[in-house]
């Protein structure tokens, strides 16, 4: 495999982008009114060792053009390079998995329509695009929040849809993908100083759901020849995934205000479930602190553990040549490989003596190496602020510390990433 060039296929970043406004203003209480405002930010997400470098400059805007409409947009660009593991595990005699560079761009926008239809209820459509060389993705969506019980409650209803086209790696053509997400959800005043958010979604997605450069190796390992047991010298083969994901997420959040400190608390958790096999718990608490009328610190912290899916791997047993997915047997003489049962060289039957023959089963329907499915705890550590300049202007940058770690004694350690997360940006009310 040519490793010169390998662009990350981005499907995880590109449905945030283009889901991301729904998902804000799901679990967010609104607001009584807009607010005119424009806002950059600066993103620089820094792995460890020199693989994955994310530059991301970001300009969003609000703006009341009536007293019922409001527009929104979002307009991002990025820059990804770096190294990233193709799925291969290390070779023999060694804990480093072979990396494969990448590069590319990414320009991606959002623009969404508030439109008040009476004192009580919204209507919020939503268009989204975003486009990489190998990855094109368009979303549209459509949130209704209705208030009632003296506007201490609102109900928020939302469903999204994307359509992506997925290319490059093995793919010769593109290939297309869709996903469609439905909400429902809560936003509950239950004092003047306490906030409760609920909410569920149901997600599915249909297509080419693989990542088409990530690849699994199959080895022997109780071969005598290196070439079907070593990875260096084996050949991988490019991942399959189901054609179809359905899952489940939840969402609870908590937010108290504690006046004799001038200060907040907001706790979070949220589970997930897909017919993946993959069971995610997501856990946040962030204290806001103001110090004075102008700034306000919120430290941080987010723990993140995810089961396995069924069909992850670090490596399968099994030979990669797509002759013999359905299983085979092959014959070895003195540590030498002879040939596959079938092959002219296989020893016929009652001749097997002083041969070692091994089984090589079956290939499974679906496999993947992609460490993002194995099982593995994450944390994310950090410390934001924002400053008030004046009555117009803010002034805000954040740090985080990301750490991943594997958990199924089975994948490389080397595999997982580690993580800094510097973020700098301004905003402009008027």
């Amino acid at each position: 495999m040519n490793q010169s060039l390998f662009r990350m296929n981005a499907a995880t970043r590109c449905l945030a982008a283009s889901l991301l406004a729904i998902l804000l203003r799901l679990v967010q209480p609104p607001r009584a009114a807009a607010e005119n405002k424009v806002e950059y930010r600066y993103e620089d997400y820094n792995e460890d060792n020199g693989r994955i470098h994310i530059r991301t400059h970001s300009v969003g805007f609000e703006q009341e053009l009536t007293s019922k409409v409001t527009a929104k947009g979002l307009l991002v660009y990025d820059g990804i390079s770096g190294a990233t593991p193709t799925g291969e595990p290390p070779a023999l005699r060694s804990t480093e998995v072979p990396l494969a560079n990448i590069t590319d761009i990414r320009r991606a926008l959002s623009l969404d329509l508030s439109v008040r239809y009476n004192q009580r209820g919204t209507f919020t459509p939503q268009f989204s695009y975003s486009q990489e060389s190998d990855y094109t993705s368009r979303g549209v969506s459509l949130t209704h929040t209705y208030e009632f019980n003296q506007k201490n409650t609102t109900l928020v209803l939302g469903a999204a849809h994307n359509f992506d086209s997925v290319g490059g790696g093995v793919l010769t053509a593109f290939q297309q993908k869709g996903t469609t997400d439905f909400l429902v959800g809560v936003n509950q005043l239950l004092s003047p100083e306490t906030v409760l958010t609920v909410n569920f979604s149901l997600g599915y997605a249909d297509g080419y759901l693989n990542d088409p450069y990530r690849r699994a190796t199959f080895l022997l390992p109780d071969s005598p020849d290196p070439i079907f047991s070593d990875p260096a010298q084996v050949n991988a083969a490019a991942e399959i995934r189901p054609r179809h994901r359905f899952k489940q997420i939840g969402y609870v959040s908590l937010t108290q205000f504690i006046a004799p400190l001038n200060a907040s608390i907001e706790g979070s958790y949220r589970p997930y479930h897909d017919d993946w096999g993959i069971w995610s718990h997501t856990l946040s608490i962030q204290w806001n602190q103001m110090l004075g009328q102008r700034v306000t610190l919120s430290p941080l912290f987010r723990y993140y553990h995810q089961s396995a899916a069924d069909f992850y791997a670090a490596s399968f047993r099994g030979v990669s040549f797509d002759d013999y997915a359905s299983g085979t047997r092959v014959a070895f003489q003195d540590g030498t490989f002879i040939g596959f049962q079938g092959d002219p060289s296989f020893p016929a039957p009652g001749e097997e003596a002083g041969f070692q023959i091994v089984n090589v089963p079956a290939r499974p329907a679906y496999y993947s190496a992609d460490y993002r499915l194995s099982e593995f705890d994450a944390f994310t550590f950090g410390l934001s602020a924002q400053i008030k300049i004046c009555q117009h202007f803010t002034f805000d940058l954040a740090y985080k510390r990301y750490e991943m770690h594997g958990l199924d004694r089975a994948t490389p350690h080397s595999v997982y990433p580690s993580a800094h997360i510097f973020t700098i940006g301004c905003g402009v009310w008027f």
